[in-house]
């Protein structure tokens, strides 16, 4: 389960689903493992089957900057991240559905 409460998970789905309606995204990190603190991030990997482009990550990293979510969203796409870091994901992730 993702630490953090629903009301902020349905703004997450928002923004996602405004930028990315079809992706697949997974949580992953201390939100998903169970060690979250006051300062720890919302780590979410997006895979729409298709690299996407540095301009529309700005743009979805971008909203939740400007969203009212009282904790920081690092937002990765899947098609530019190393094996190496896909291994770790896949350690512990929960998926959103959108």
């Amino acid at each position: 389960m993702i630490d953090i409460t629903p009301e902020q998970l349905d703004l997450v789905k928002s923004i996602l689903r405004h930028f990315v309606p079809t992706a697949k995204v997974i949580a992953f990190g201390s939100r998903v493992m169970g060690n979250t603190r006051d300062t720890s991030d919302l780590d979410l990997a997006i895979d729409d089957n298709r690299k996407l482009s540095l301009s529309e990550l700005g743009l979805i990293k971008e909203a939740f900057q400007e969203s009212d979510l009282s904790f920081r969203v690092d937002v990765i796409d899947w098609h530019r991240t190393s094996e190496e870091f896909k291994e770790i994901i896949n350690q512990g992730f929960e998926e959103i559905l959108l």
